[in-house]
């Protein structure tokens, strides 16, 4: 099935990129990386530095008691749940980055965005293992709470000397192009920008893939299709989702020939 939505070649046609340099796409989620941003993650999750880091953040806790929750760090569900989750996002956002065109590359920063994939859910350790885990629908009020990680993520993440291109990720990755998701996006100059067009898109892809509490995992095809229609309605820009197709192939074709070869 052809997923491309901005042009008529052939998708292989499209890209730069080639299966010997895209990080292959590994539906089994084992994927292992040892990078730097990596590490930036492992050293934030560790639950008293967290706990101290909350308890010292006014605007974090302004954030919680608003919203009748508790500073309480869960650092162990995060890993269980949401770690992974990061480390497929980041990969996938990269892979992204490396089958876009010249000009569309040219306008993105590699180093943000994989700094900005693997710590846009960061906030989730704050968000209650009740509704983060829950079988079933949210609730209104549970969804209110849920959206609330984006901005739990920014605000633990800005006394850590991170990037503003960095935050802007983390905070608008549940944002498209007519800024229907959240949060509302107030400052027009900055905002769902291409880096974080890219990563806001591998997370989706991410989480539509894979296996969560509330549903089961949805196939590459599935997700893509959903994504497509995205594109078509114009939530997201259709040639930074023809380069997550790009990818998808790339690495398939990757994977089937090291299968080959073995």
């Amino acid at each position: 099935m052809n997923f491309s939505v901005y042009n008529t070649l052939p998708i292989g046609k499209l890209y730069a990129g080639t299966p010997q340099n895209i990080p292959a796409y590994r539906p089994n989620r084992t994927v292992s990386d040892n990078v730097s941003v990596n590490r930036e993650l492992d050293r934030l999750l560790d639950k008293r530095v967290l706990t101290d880091m909350v308890n010292s953040n006014p605007v974090l806790l302004s954030l919680l008691n608003a919203n009748n929750l508790k500073p309480v760090v869960n650092v162990e569900n995060f890993k269980r749940t949401t770690y992974q989750h990061s480390v497929d996002t980041k990969n996938i956002s990269v892979g992204i980055y490396n089958s876009l065109p010249v000009d569309l590359k040219s306008q993105a920063n590699l180093h943000y965005i994989q700094k900005g994939a693997m710590l846009h859910d960061i906030g989730k350790v704050l968000i209650p293992e009740r509704i983060l885990n829950k079988r079933g629908k949210l609730t209104d009020e549970e969804t209110q709470i849920m959206h609330l990680h984006s901005k739990l993520s920014e605000a633990i993440l800005s006394t850590q000397n991170i990037e503003p291109e960095v935050l802007n990720i983390v905070k608008y990755h549940h944002q498209n192009k007519k800024n229907t998701g959240y949060p509302v996006i107030q400052n027009t100059l900055s905002g769902y920008d291409i880096n974080t067009e890219i990563v806001a898109l591998a997370d989706k892809y991410s989480a539509l893939t894979e296996q969560r509490s509330y549903k089961t995992a949805m196939s590459k095809d599935q997700a893509l299709a959903i994504l497509k229609r995205d594109a078509d309605e114009g939530n997201t820009n259709p040639r930074i989702y023809n380069a997550l197709v790009g990818y998808i192939n790339n690495s398939q074709t990757a994977n089937k020939a090291q299968k080959t070869a073995a």
